[in-house]
């Protein structure tokens, strides 16, 4: 297949495209245009926030790819997190060149003394607390990676009502996922508090690209490109993407 000409890289759920700066800088540095988009809502304040929802953030996710493929034949997708997710409806729908999925969210991880998973919680709570505190900045083991990621604004609070979209996401990515057949790179921790290495590992064994690789990250935690794997993730990213007919 042919490599792409440009790339989409795709943020996380109340993140920014700083999440996924390590990589775009590296395809900058690669001669390889790309174009980080920022989701409804995000960037800005948790109020502007909880004005946003999931048909922006897929409607966001949608135009960003289609104003690409005006500009380039090919055209490969990089997602985050949440990001991850809007990604691969994306390719689910468009004949996406390449997919990425760095720690992709199809559900939290879940843990005994949740009681319960905390999405359910979050659509308890949404009634009744408009607003739930965020750690200003966590989810990355690599202390040096956790102060250069630290270094750019971030939310302390993310609005309730967004979680139950956030939600909804994760289950449309997961209905989406037998319909991906673009050659697929798919990063996962095994120590990622936030998403579900288990769910992730299982969506990727269900899409049936003919080209696909599953990588296991024993070092890093949730936020990828800031933690220990950063340097090695960013390295087979570029070669997946620069290489013009992957071996994956």
């Amino acid at each position: 297949m042919t490599a792409p000409d440009a790339v989409l890289l795709i943020h996380g759920f109340a993140g920014t495209p700083h999440d996924v700066r390590p990589a775009s800088d590296a395809l900058e540095q690669n001669g390889i245009p790309n174009r980080a988009i920022t989701l409804p809502g995000h960037d800005t304040t948790p109020r502007e926030m909880k004005n946003s929802d999931m048909e922006q953030w897929l409607d966001a996710a949608r135009s960003g790819f289609a104003a690409l493929t005006k500009e380039y034949a090919n055209v490969a997708v990089v997602g985050f997190s949440m990001g991850g997710a809007l990604s691969l409806i994306v390719a689910s729908e468009n004949p996406v060149c390449r997919l990425v999925m760095l720690n992709p969210y199809f559900r939290v991880r879940p843990r005994w003394y949740y009681f319960g998973q905390p999405e359910a919680w979050a659509r308890r709570l949404d009634s009744i607390l408009g607003y739930v505190k965020k750690p200003r900045v966590g989810f990355i083991n690599d202390r040096e990676g956790k102060k250069r990621y630290g270094a750019y604004p971030q939310y302390r609070f993310i609005p309730t009502k967004c979680v139950r979209h956030l939600v909804e996401i994760g289950r449309l990515a997961m209905e989406c996922v037998p319909k991906v057949t673009a050659d697929t790179l798919w990063f996962h921790s095994t120590g990622d508090d936030v998403a579900d290495f288990a769910f992730s590992r299982s969506a990727f064994g269900r899409i049936p690209s003919k080209q696909k690789q599953f990588i296991e990250l024993s070092r890093s935690n949730h936020i990828v490109l800031y933690d220990y794997d950063a340097s090695d993730v960013v390295d087979r990213v570029i070669d997946f993407l620069v290489e013009e007919s992957p071996a994956v």
